[in-house]
């Protein structure tokens, strides 16, 4: 069923599935290349983004009679539903022409340009309370670049080169995960409440299960050569810990409970749990996004800051519906961090757009054969004017990620006092390798935006109960009705399901 659902939508493209579901697929008229990131309008206040393939879609009331397409650098569009041609949008590339008398009049320096968009923040912006409905996608990956397990003695029966060959090889080498929740957020920029409505949890059992079965075996073959009374020493270089007999059985044992099958009332109290965790997460998440925002002061990201640590060029000009921006680059000098480009009206010296990324790790440490950096900063800013000629938050990314790095020894001995003979029992030397990194992927689109009183707003409170749903296998119809970002390739290809696995999506 899922190979003809993805067969069909490939054969007959991205359309309009019911009477309130528009689809499509916005393109370069040109190269026929995606066009992310683009604005969709179907509304007053109301409004969506293209996902990485330049695919959006969204739930209406009432189909709207008109949609208003725009992307930097293309022509705008305004069409109707219906006239969205195979599923897909194309856009035509701007061409921009400059009068003399407007370059005479805005011949300003790219410094200028950036000190025009500090000053007129307060004017160009949105800072005032309002409710947002907006959906958040939170995207993490690891990736296992090596994992080394040498071992030069073991005294200990089944624990040999052979095992530790085994459980390198099963360490899987990229694992992913998802979270998706659609939401109210009320506030403003400096601070948020967050009314979960529907979230989704994807993610892979499958990625750690053959490597569980050879860790519980590496367990027993603990348990069954540790003698009573016996403690073991474990060191790696100068670093030592001394565990007991006791200790040791009792993590074991604790281990062996956690795999037991829940009962009903269990898994009610953990599912509980988990909604709980994740209000607070997904608040706290988009809290940080949104005090992250380019005119904050002790921000990470701090070109407008410390502007003075950074070059600008003028690389030229765009369009964006129907107004010219300044298309800017930044690089760092200095020591600074960071490069990309900004988008700034050159009417209001709004900032339409801005992108960065870090050049150089942003922290890193290495000593005793441990590395770790800092070493993924990457972002987007994405903003549309209103009603009232403000600019308002449309669409939100950053990305994080983080490197480590390992080489060291590790040896356990188990010493016994009580025992005849020599102390020392058994031995387990080994060297350890281990190079991987994490990346972590936070979106938030803004679809509708409604003024919001603060008395309105300090009453607000989280009821804590929505639908929350855990997916080893992309289910499309969980969010159907609901205006969400378009998943993309990777997302709609999920699935943790071995051959013989049954197709279903577990709620928690």
């Amino acid at each position: 069923m899922r190979f003809l659902m993805l067969l069909a939508f490939f054969i007959f493209g991205i359309y309009a599935v019911n009477a309130q579901e528009v689809r499509g697929q916005v393109l370069d008229s040109g190269n026929k290349q995606p066009i992310p990131y683009a604005s969709v309008l179907f509304g007053e206040n109301r409004g969506v983004v293209t996902n990485e393939e330049g695919v959006f879609s969204f739930t209406a009331e009432n189909p709207p009679s008109s949609l208003k397409i725009s992307s930097m650098g293309y022509e705008t569009v305004e069409l109707k539903p219906e006239e969205i041609i195979n599923g897909t949008v194309y856009l035509k590339p701007a061409s921009i022409e400059l009068r003399e008398v407007y370059l005479s009049n805005k011949n300003l320096s790219p410094k200028e340009i950036i000190a025009k968009v500090k000053e007129e923040i307060d004017n160009n912006y949105d800072l005032d309370l309002s409710k947002k409905r907006v959906f958040y996608r939170e995207s993490n990956t690891s990736y296992v670049k090596k994992f080394d397990l040498e071992v030069d003695k073991s005294t200990i029966e089944g624990i040999d080169q052979n095992l530790m060959d085994q459980i390198s090889q099963k360490i899987p080498k990229v694992s992913d995960s998802y979270k998706e929740v659609l939401a109210d957020l009320y506030g403003n920029y400096d601070s948020q409440k967050l009314e979960i409505i529907k979230a989704a949890n994807l993610y892979d059992p499958q990625s750690t299960r053959s490597l569980e079965e050879l860790t519980d075996q590496l367990e027993m073959h603990f348990k069954q050569s540790l003698k009573e009374k016996s403690y073991l020493k474990i060191r790696s270089g100068i670093i030592g810990v001394k565990v007991d007999s006791k200790e040791l059985q009792e993590g074991l044992a604790e281990s062996s409970a956690e795999k037991k099958e829940k009962t009903p009332a269990e898994k009610e109290e953990e599912h509980a749990k988990d909604q709980e965790n994740l209000q607070k997460r997904t608040t706290k998440k988009i809290n940080s996004l949104l005090g992250s925002m380019f005119w904050k002061e002790d921000i990470t990201f701090n070109l407008f800051e410390k502007s003075n640590k950074y070059n600008f060029s003028l690389d030229g000009y765009a369009w964006l519906d129907n107004s010219t921006v300044y298309v800017l680059s930044f690089e760092p000098k200095r020591g600074a961090d960071y490069k990309g480009k900004i988008y700034v009206n050159t009417l209001d010296y709004g900032v339409h757009r801005l992108e960065f990324s870090n050049v150089k790790p942003l922290k890193k440490f290495k000593l005793f054969g441990i590395s770790t950096a800092d070493d993924v900063h990457r972002g987007k800013m994405i903003f549309v004017k209103d009603v009232n000629n403000k600019y308002t938050l449309n669409y939100l990314e950053q990305e994080r990620g983080e490197s480590f790095g390992l080489d060291r020894p590790l040896t356990i001995i188990e010493k016994n006092k009580h025992v005849k003979g020599r102390r020392k029992q058994n031995e387990l030397d080994l060297d350890l390798r281990l190079n991987m990194s994490q990346v972590e992927k936070v979106q938030l689109v803004v679809y509708e935006n409604q003024p919001l009183d603060n008395a309105a707003f300090q009453a607000m409170t989280a009821s804590g109960n929505f639908q929350y749903e855990t997916f080893r296998v992309y289910n499309p119809n969980f969010w159907q009705g609901n205006n969400i970002m378009e998943p993309n390739a990777a997302i709609k290809k999920f699935t943790s399901l071995q051959p013989d696995e049954p197709e279903e999506g577990a709620q928690k």
